[in-house]
């Protein structure tokens, strides 16, 4: 479902949420409408998510909660009843994860433990777009983002998580290489660079990057 995508769910969180642990399967009941509907909403060990909708009066599941093409008033209700639900249950129990290597991954917590950021999703378009910015200058420090390694004119059509940071000019120009280290994707290639997260540079280089271009004001 389109609602999960990006999002991985905390187990721990649906617990605490409500949901019942059973067979491996994490599984939530709550009323749509007294008397009327049901909902029931699981998750798998894998984090799958699967839901059903219970009509109460015929014992059976409202499967026209389900057809697209399906509308009236009453259905509409439903279907905002169910929506909301499961927007909220995804919202409390879930965490975006836009970044699927290791290091991106890596990278998060470490700046989140250093220096307690979070990666800012600014744009709604480009969700694979992230930013941390220097809580007193409110400066970026450093972008993740997820594109094609053929916009680093590379001839592979692959996508890869990247990050941007900042440097001196002098230090840019020693450090690119177009093969670990790139001019800065979408940044001016003077003061910033780019390194791709494929494991082509050690996690330690990049940690020690990140605290440069922190510092810089």
């Amino acid at each position: 479902m389109d609602i999960m995508k990006n999002r991985k769910i905390d187990f721990q969180k649906l617990i605490s949420y409500g949901f019942k642990e059973e067979n491996n399967n994490y599984e939530y009941h709550t009323v749509l409408i007294p008397n009327e509907y049901d909902m029931i909403i699981k998750f798998s060990k894998e984090g799958i998510l699967s839901t059903r909708v219970i009509d109460l009066e015929l014992n059976d599941d409202y499967y026209l909660i389900n057809v697209k093409s399906a509308k009236g008033e009453h259905l509409e209700r439903i279907r905002e009843l169910y929506y909301s639900k499961l927007e909220d249950v995804i919202n409390l129990c879930s965490d975006i994860e836009v970044f699927k290597s290791n290091q991106a991954k890596e990278i998060i917590i470490y700046i989140k433990e250093k220096y307690n950021h979070d990666p800012e999703f600014l744009w709604e378009k480009f969700a694979g777009n992230a930013v941390f910015r220097n809580s007193e200058t409110k400066k970026w420090y450093a972008a993740l983002l997820t594109i094609s390694k053929r916009k680093l004119g590379l001839d592979s059509d692959d996508i890869i998580d990247i990050i941007d940071l900042r440097n001196s000019t002098n230090e840019i120009k020693k450090l690119v290489d177009n093969k670990k280290y790139f001019p800065g994707y979408h940044m001016n290639k003077e003061h910033w660079f780019t390194i791709p997260l494929d494991g082509s540079t050690q996690i330690e280089d990049i940690f020690k990057y990140i605290d440069i271009s922190y510092k810089i004001k």
